[in-house]
């Protein structure tokens, strides 16, 4: 499916913004300067960390590698999560075969919108496809945290390694989401 359904992707970007976050200071100072990720000292928190000492060139590329690798595995499973989650609301009468048609060719949260305003489905509807959605994207994503722990049970850093990285990690302000 190559076409992008906002609305039911929301949880998979929102899965996936850590991921990103931890991916953007992995990069270099450059490229960390591009994408606005910055700490106080100006440069990337992983190349920060590696000019301290506290981790070394090797072991940021690992980091970089392994969330590179979680995020694309993130981005991979959403669609299959997305059409297991709507045949699911499907098979429970939740939706129609109808229903789930019109969401899954919905392209963007206008599309849904429309859908609503249409009477194609309720608010309500929208709302439990979106939670299901995301519930399910939950539980299946591979975290920042999980990929670091992976990196801290194979050797690769240490548990003190992974809380400084996790501490220098640019922090994303908290907005509430409009309906």
């Amino acid at each position: 499916m190559m076409s992008t359904r906002t609305f039911t992707t929301r949880a998979a970007i929102a899965a996936g913004t850590i991921a990103l976050a931890f991916v953007g200071i992995a990069g270099t100072a450059g490229s960390a300067s591009a994408a606005g990720m910055h700490n106080g000292s100006g440069k990337a928190p992983l190349s920060s960390l590696v000019t301290a000492g506290t981790i070394t060139q090797a072991q940021a590329t690992a980091i970089k590698d392994a969330m590179v690798a979680a995020r694309t595995a993130n981005k991979a499973a959403h669609d299959t999560v997305e059409a297991t989650t709507i045949s699911g609301l499907v098979s429970r009468g939740t939706l129609s075969q109808a229903q789930a048609d019109a969401i899954t060719s919905a392209d963007g949260r206008q599309a849904m919108r429309a859908l609503v305003t249409s009477g194609v489905i309720t608010r309500e509807l929208a709302q439990q496809v979106h939670d299901a959605v995301k519930t399910a994207m939950d539980a299946v994503v591979t975290k920042p945290e999980q990929v670091l722990g992976s990196l801290v049970s194979a050797g690769t850093i240490t548990q003190a390694q992974a809380d400084a990285i996790t501490a220098a990690r640019p922090q994303r302000p908290s907005v509430p989401r409009g309906a």
